[in-house]
């Protein structure tokens, strides 16, 4: 009983120290999805479930895919699909060119620092027969993932009514793919300078203002643009050893969503730290509030047992 009472004072006491964070409430994103990238527990959600465009942030499960099929095949020149012919003129792309050779490994870093629908076909066709042949191996390791709200059907993530996704979907694939050390390698440049075989280079810029904008820990996986006139982002960070993924679909302000976001989803990762740490452990000796200072549950036991003899 004594000891139900100082846990329960120590609680209250500890209530008035710790003030829980309020989510924040300005932000601009249709949907949006924030976990913990460790532990996949979730954080925040706004229309999670919402099936909607994932725009360029589709290109994760391309550089996924290419990071699974292993150094032997990211360290060949890509070949070039014919479906890049059929692209629409206002398309993002890298300029690729069987003149201008480039291994995988170097195309897929580009394509995830800037764009470049071109590089996505390419890589579907260096890594499978067809991009067809792909882009069903996109949709069986969503599925394996433990996506239900997802389909793929190209694998650059121009408009298609038939290609979809949810922001909490795009947290799982992404939190996967950021624990493979290949795939993390291809994210989180501001800029990448892309060498050709037969000489000469081009760099490119990353369009992530969430990585520009030097947040501490940040490590922006990748932007898109939707056909509603907003714009997504799938980011994380980490700091002291822990790591937030979040994501922001159809936003007109998809950088200060994206901070805003991660600033809570720390601060509730430090309020959950306090609490575990200042919380009882029941092998210990507590301190009752309004106790003697000093005194312990311990000493409490002692002067009964004492009053008893």
């Amino acid at each position: 009983m004594l000891k139900k009472f100082a846990c329960s004072a120590f609680l209250c006491c500890l209530s008035l120290t710790v003030t829980a964070t309020e989510p924040p409430s300005d932000i601009h994103a249709r949907a949006a999805y924030v976990m913990d990238g460790d532990t996949g527990a979730e954080i925040y959600a706004k229309n999670a479930d919402e099936k909607m465009y994932p725009g360029g942030t589709t290109m994760i499960m391309t550089a996924l895919l290419c990071a699974e099929a292993g150094d032997a095949v990211l360290d060949r020149h890509v070949t070039h699909a014919p479906e890049v012919n059929t692209l629409e003129a206002d398309a993002a792309v890298l300029g690729l060119s069987a003149d201008k050779p480039v291994t995988l490994r170097n195309a897929v870093t580009a394509m995830m620092t800037y764009s470049g629908c071109d590089a996505a076909l390419d890589a579907a066709v260096t890594v499978a027969p067809t991009v067809s042949a792909f882009v069903d191996c996109m949709n069986e390791k969503a599925a394996v993932i433990g996506t239900v709200n997802t389909k793929f059907v190209n694998p650059h993530g121009l408009p298609d009514k038939n290609h979809y996704s949810t922001a909490r979907d795009l947290a799982k694939i992404s939190a996967y793919a950021m624990q493979n050390g290949t795939f993390k390698s291809f994210t989180g440049k501001t800029f990448f300078t892309m060498p050709y075989a037969t000489g000469g280079e081009k760099t490119v810029y990353t369009l992530n203002e969430f990585l520009r904008s030097d947040y501490k820990g940040a490590n922006g996986i990748k932007t898109g643009a939707t056909d509603y006139g907003g714009a997504d982002l799938v980011a994380s960070a980490t700091r002291d050893g822990k790591t937030i993924i979040a994501v922001v679909l159809n936003s007109d302000d998809r950088a200060g969503d994206a901070t805003r976001l991660m600033d809570y989803a720390f601060a509730q990762k430090r309020e959950s730290v306090m609490r575990k740490s200042a919380a009882p452990d029941d092998g210990e000796a507590y301190i009752v509030r309004d106790a003697p200072a000093g005194q312990t549950l311990r000493d409490l036991v002692r002067e009964q047992q004492a009053a008893v003899q």
